[in-house]
Protein backbone atom coordinates (compact mmCIF):
# COMPACT_ATOMS: atom_id res chain seq x y z
CA UNK A 1 0.00 0.00 0.00
CA UNK A 2 2.41 2.81 0.97
CA UNK A 3 3.95 2.48 -2.74
CA UNK A 4 0.75 3.37 -4.10
CA UNK A 5 0.63 6.16 -2.04
CA UNK A 6 4.10 7.66 -2.64
CA UNK A 7 3.36 7.15 -6.03
CA UNK A 8 0.39 9.52 -5.42
CA UNK A 9 2.38 11.60 -4.03
CA UNK A 10 5.20 11.88 -6.31
CA UNK A 11 2.63 12.63 -9.31
CA UNK A 12 0.30 14.72 -7.55
CA UNK A 13 -0.35 17.92 -9.58
CA UNK A 14 -0.78 21.20 -7.60
CA UNK A 15 -0.18 25.07 -8.97
CA UNK A 16 0.39 27.40 -6.26
CA UNK A 17 3.88 28.90 -5.16
CA UNK A 18 4.82 28.68 -1.62
CA UNK A 19 6.56 31.37 0.52
CA UNK A 20 9.18 30.85 3.32
CA UNK A 21 11.45 33.62 4.53
CA UNK A 22 10.48 35.61 1.40
CA UNK A 23 11.77 32.45 -0.71
CA UNK A 24 9.50 31.35 -3.24
CA UNK A 25 9.34 27.43 -3.41
CA UNK A 26 8.85 26.49 -7.09
CA UNK A 27 7.35 23.65 -8.06
CA UNK A 28 9.63 20.69 -8.28
CA UNK A 29 11.46 22.27 -5.51
CA UNK A 30 10.42 19.97 -2.67
CA UNK A 31 11.80 16.66 -2.17
CA UNK A 32 9.10 14.21 -1.50
CA UNK A 33 9.94 11.60 1.82
CA UNK A 34 8.28 8.04 2.63
CA UNK A 35 9.38 6.68 5.98
CA UNK A 36 7.43 4.80 8.20
CA UNK A 37 8.61 4.24 12.30
CA UNK A 38 8.14 1.51 13.80
CA UNK A 39 8.95 0.48 17.82
CA UNK A 40 11.92 -0.87 18.52
CA UNK A 41 12.85 -1.35 15.05
CA UNK A 42 15.38 0.28 12.34
CA UNK A 43 14.80 3.78 10.60
CA UNK A 44 14.33 3.47 6.29
CA UNK A 45 14.11 6.36 4.75
CA UNK A 46 13.43 7.43 0.77
CA UNK A 47 13.90 10.79 -0.48
CA UNK A 48 12.91 11.62 -4.06
CA UNK A 49 12.57 14.44 -6.34
CA UNK A 50 9.18 16.47 -7.03
CA UNK A 51 6.96 16.16 -10.22
CA UNK A 52 5.64 19.17 -10.32
CA UNK A 53 2.14 19.68 -12.85
CA UNK A 54 4.32 21.70 -15.76
CA UNK A 55 6.43 18.89 -16.31
CA UNK A 56 6.74 16.92 -19.48
CA UNK A 57 4.44 13.46 -19.14
CA UNK A 58 7.53 11.42 -19.74
CA UNK A 59 8.93 13.03 -16.38
CA UNK A 60 9.79 10.70 -13.57
CA UNK A 61 10.93 11.33 -9.91
CA UNK A 62 14.61 10.99 -9.36
CA UNK A 63 16.08 10.04 -5.60
CA UNK A 64 18.18 12.61 -3.97
CA UNK A 65 21.40 11.77 -3.26
CA UNK A 66 23.92 13.01 -0.23
CA UNK A 67 21.93 13.58 2.67
CA UNK A 68 22.75 14.11 5.94
CA UNK A 69 19.85 13.19 7.66
CA UNK A 70 19.55 13.94 11.44
CA UNK A 71 16.56 11.86 13.71
CA UNK A 72 16.37 12.79 17.22
CA UNK A 73 14.29 10.87 19.90
CA UNK A 74 12.55 12.78 23.17
CA UNK A 75 13.85 9.16 25.02
CA UNK A 76 17.97 10.65 24.46
CA UNK A 77 18.48 8.85 21.32
CA UNK A 78 20.37 10.35 18.12
CA UNK A 79 20.28 9.04 14.91
CA UNK A 80 22.24 9.83 11.48
CA UNK A 81 20.87 8.10 8.44
CA UNK A 82 23.54 6.17 6.43
CA UNK A 83 22.72 6.18 2.48
CA UNK A 84 22.44 2.56 1.83
CA UNK A 85 21.50 3.30 -2.10
CA UNK A 86 20.57 6.38 -4.18
CA UNK A 87 17.80 7.90 -2.34
CA UNK A 88 17.47 5.36 0.44
CA UNK A 89 18.52 5.75 3.87
CA UNK A 90 18.49 3.41 7.07
CA UNK A 91 19.61 3.78 10.49
CA UNK A 92 21.47 1.19 12.56
CA UNK A 93 20.36 1.62 15.64
CA UNK A 94 16.44 0.84 16.63
CA UNK A 95 14.00 3.34 17.67
CA UNK A 96 12.43 3.04 21.53
CA UNK A 97 8.95 1.88 22.56
CA UNK A 98 5.18 3.22 21.83
CA UNK A 99 4.93 6.56 22.73
CA UNK A 100 8.11 7.70 22.02
CA UNK A 101 8.32 11.14 19.78
CA UNK A 102 11.24 11.64 17.12
CA UNK A 103 12.29 14.68 15.33
CA UNK A 104 13.42 14.64 11.48
CA UNK A 105 15.60 17.38 9.67
CA UNK A 106 18.25 17.99 6.71
CA UNK A 107 18.44 20.29 4.78
CA UNK A 108 17.85 20.49 0.57
CA UNK A 109 18.22 23.58 -1.50
CA UNK A 110 18.94 25.88 0.99
CA UNK A 111 16.17 24.99 3.58
CA UNK A 112 15.82 22.97 6.85
CA UNK A 113 13.47 20.48 5.25
CA UNK A 114 11.94 18.62 9.02
CA UNK A 115 9.36 16.81 10.34
CA UNK A 116 8.27 15.22 13.94
CA UNK A 117 6.00 11.89 14.67
CA UNK A 118 5.24 9.61 17.38
CA UNK A 119 5.08 6.02 17.59
CA UNK A 120 1.79 4.64 18.57
CA UNK A 121 0.52 1.98 20.69
CA UNK A 122 -0.01 -1.36 19.39
CA UNK A 123 -3.40 -2.74 17.88
CA UNK A 124 -5.35 -4.41 20.79
CA UNK A 125 -7.35 -7.39 21.04
CA UNK A 126 -6.54 -8.40 17.17
CA UNK A 127 -8.06 -11.56 16.68
CA UNK A 128 -9.11 -13.43 13.18
CA UNK A 129 -12.14 -16.25 13.04
CA UNK A 130 -10.11 -18.44 11.08
CA UNK A 131 -6.57 -20.06 11.22
CA UNK A 132 -6.89 -22.22 8.34
CA UNK A 133 -8.97 -22.11 4.96
CA UNK A 134 -8.61 -24.26 1.65
CA UNK A 135 -7.87 -23.55 -1.61
CA UNK A 136 -8.08 -25.88 -5.14
CA UNK A 137 -5.22 -25.56 -7.11
CA UNK A 138 -5.67 -25.26 -10.42
CA UNK A 139 -3.19 -25.35 -13.60
CA UNK A 140 -4.06 -24.13 -16.52
CA UNK A 141 -0.87 -23.79 -17.84
CA UNK A 142 -1.04 -26.59 -21.03
CA UNK A 143 -4.43 -25.54 -21.25
CA UNK A 144 -7.77 -26.72 -19.85
CA UNK A 145 -8.44 -30.13 -18.40
CA UNK A 146 -11.11 -32.42 -17.13
CA UNK A 147 -11.60 -31.79 -13.60
CA UNK A 148 -10.43 -28.08 -13.97
CA UNK A 149 -13.02 -26.72 -16.10
CA UNK A 150 -13.47 -26.14 -20.14
CA UNK A 151 -14.00 -28.01 -22.92
CA UNK A 152 -14.77 -31.93 -21.74
CA UNK A 153 -14.22 -31.52 -18.07
CA UNK A 154 -16.55 -30.28 -15.27
CA UNK A 155 -15.09 -27.79 -12.72
CA UNK A 156 -14.94 -28.64 -9.08
CA UNK A 157 -16.21 -25.83 -6.69
CA UNK A 158 -14.54 -24.14 -4.08
CA UNK A 159 -16.09 -23.10 -0.78
CA UNK A 160 -15.22 -19.37 -0.76
CA UNK A 161 -14.22 -18.81 2.90
CA UNK A 162 -14.22 -14.97 4.67
CA UNK A 163 -11.86 -14.38 7.14
CA UNK A 164 -13.35 -11.70 9.51
CA UNK A 165 -11.09 -10.00 11.42
CA UNK A 166 -11.80 -7.31 14.77
CA UNK A 167 -9.61 -5.44 16.79
CA UNK A 168 -10.62 -2.61 19.60
CA UNK A 169 -10.59 0.76 18.75
CA UNK A 170 -12.02 2.79 21.39
CA UNK A 171 -10.07 5.91 20.37
CA UNK A 172 -12.03 6.13 17.22
CA UNK A 173 -8.19 5.82 14.92
CA UNK A 174 -7.30 4.53 11.60
CA UNK A 175 -6.26 0.62 11.41
CA UNK A 176 -5.49 -1.67 7.88
CA UNK A 177 -4.82 -4.68 6.96
CA UNK A 178 -1.99 -6.75 5.60
CA UNK A 179 -1.61 -10.01 4.62
CA UNK A 180 1.90 -11.33 3.25
CA UNK A 181 3.07 -14.94 2.26
CA UNK A 182 5.58 -15.92 4.41
CA UNK A 183 6.87 -18.77 2.45
CA UNK A 184 10.40 -18.54 1.27
CA UNK A 185 9.17 -20.42 -2.00
CA UNK A 186 5.60 -20.21 -2.05
CA UNK A 187 3.39 -22.42 -4.27
CA UNK A 188 0.76 -20.73 -6.96
CA UNK A 189 -2.82 -21.36 -6.45
CA UNK A 190 -3.46 -20.55 -9.81
CA UNK A 191 -1.79 -21.18 -12.88
CA UNK A 192 -2.74 -19.46 -15.60
CA UNK A 193 -2.43 -20.53 -19.42
CA UNK A 194 0.25 -18.30 -21.41
CA UNK A 195 -0.58 -15.22 -23.41
CA UNK A 196 1.24 -15.31 -26.93
CA UNK A 197 3.22 -17.85 -25.59
CA UNK A 198 4.41 -15.80 -22.37
CA UNK A 199 3.30 -17.14 -18.76
CA UNK A 200 1.90 -13.47 -16.75
CA UNK A 201 4.35 -12.25 -13.90
CA UNK A 202 3.76 -13.98 -10.71
CA UNK A 203 1.11 -12.80 -8.59
CA UNK A 204 1.60 -10.05 -5.71
CA UNK A 205 3.22 -12.25 -2.30
CA UNK A 206 1.50 -9.27 0.05
CA UNK A 207 -2.03 -7.57 -0.21
CA UNK A 208 -3.59 -4.33 1.89
CA UNK A 209 -6.97 -4.08 2.57
CA UNK A 210 -7.91 -0.10 2.52
CA UNK A 211 -7.90 1.48 6.07
CA UNK A 212 -11.11 2.03 8.54
CA UNK A 213 -11.85 3.68 11.03
CA UNK A 214 -13.97 1.42 12.53
CA UNK A 215 -13.04 -1.88 14.54
CA UNK A 216 -13.24 -5.06 12.46
CA UNK A 217 -12.36 -6.09 8.74
CA UNK A 218 -12.36 -9.15 6.94
CA UNK A 219 -10.51 -10.64 3.31
CA UNK A 220 -12.29 -12.66 0.38
CA UNK A 221 -10.48 -16.49 0.99
CA UNK A 222 -10.23 -16.14 -3.12
CA UNK A 223 -7.79 -12.85 -2.28
CA UNK A 224 -4.88 -15.02 -1.25
CA UNK A 225 -2.81 -16.31 -4.69
CA UNK A 226 -0.53 -18.88 -2.71
CA UNK A 227 -0.58 -22.49 -0.84
CA UNK A 228 1.18 -21.59 2.66
CA UNK A 229 1.37 -19.13 5.47
CA UNK A 230 0.35 -16.35 5.47
CA UNK A 231 0.91 -12.93 8.31
CA UNK A 232 -2.11 -11.43 8.52
CA UNK A 233 -0.77 -8.32 10.17
CA UNK A 234 -2.79 -5.63 11.64
CA UNK A 235 -1.32 -1.78 11.43
CA UNK A 236 -2.19 1.27 13.69
CA UNK A 237 -1.60 4.37 12.21
CA UNK A 238 -1.08 8.41 13.24
CA UNK A 239 -3.74 10.98 12.08
CA UNK A 240 -1.13 12.10 9.51
CA UNK A 241 -1.20 8.96 7.48
CA UNK A 242 -5.24 9.36 7.50
CA UNK A 243 -5.45 12.61 5.94
CA UNK A 244 -3.00 11.61 3.36
CA UNK A 245 -5.47 8.65 2.58
CA UNK A 246 -8.32 10.58 2.45
CA UNK A 247 -6.19 13.28 0.14
CA UNK A 248 -5.60 10.34 -2.52
CA UNK A 249 -8.69 11.90 -4.92
CA UNK A 250 -6.27 14.53 -6.31
CA UNK A 251 -6.67 14.59 -10.22
CA UNK A 252 -5.96 16.88 -12.81
CA UNK A 253 -9.69 17.92 -12.64
CA UNK A 254 -9.06 18.68 -8.94
CA UNK A 255 -5.22 20.08 -8.67
CA UNK A 256 -4.34 20.73 -5.24
CA UNK A 257 -1.27 20.06 -3.28
CA UNK A 258 -1.04 16.50 -1.17
CA UNK A 259 -1.53 16.50 2.66
CA UNK A 260 1.99 16.33 4.45
CA UNK A 261 2.94 17.40 7.53
CA UNK A 262 6.52 17.53 6.17
CA UNK A 263 8.06 21.25 6.66
CA UNK A 264 9.43 22.43 2.96
CA UNK A 265 8.55 18.93 1.79
CA UNK A 266 5.98 16.65 0.70
CA UNK A 267 5.63 13.08 1.30
CA UNK A 268 5.19 10.76 4.54
CA UNK A 269 7.22 10.68 7.83
CA UNK A 270 4.80 8.46 10.11
CA UNK A 271 4.70 6.32 13.38
CA UNK A 272 3.19 2.55 12.69
CA UNK A 273 2.24 0.03 14.84
CA UNK A 274 1.48 -3.47 14.57
CA UNK A 275 0.72 -6.95 15.65
CA UNK A 276 0.48 -10.10 13.85
CA UNK A 277 -1.50 -13.55 13.69
CA UNK A 278 -0.78 -16.50 11.23
CA UNK A 279 -3.18 -18.04 8.37
CA UNK A 280 -2.11 -21.26 6.54
CA UNK A 281 -3.50 -21.62 3.24
CA UNK A 282 -3.86 -25.80 2.48
CA UNK A 283 -4.53 -27.05 -0.79
CA UNK A 284 -7.87 -28.87 -0.92
CA UNK A 285 -7.58 -32.58 -1.91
Amino acid sequence: MKNKYLQILLMSLYSMSCIEVNNIITPGDRPVIEAYLAPGSTVSMKVYTEIPYTSEDSAYSKPIEGLKIKITGDDGLDITLIEKEEGSYVSTQRLGKAGTSYKMSFSHNGRTISAETTLPQAPENFKIDLTEISRIARDFSAGFTPGQGGPGGGFQQETNSTINITWDNPDNVYHFVAAQSIESNPTQILIPPPSNGNFPARPARRFNNQPVLTNSSSINGQSFEYFGRYAIILYRLNPDYAALYENTSTTSQNIATPVSTITNGLGIFTGINADTLILNVKKMQ
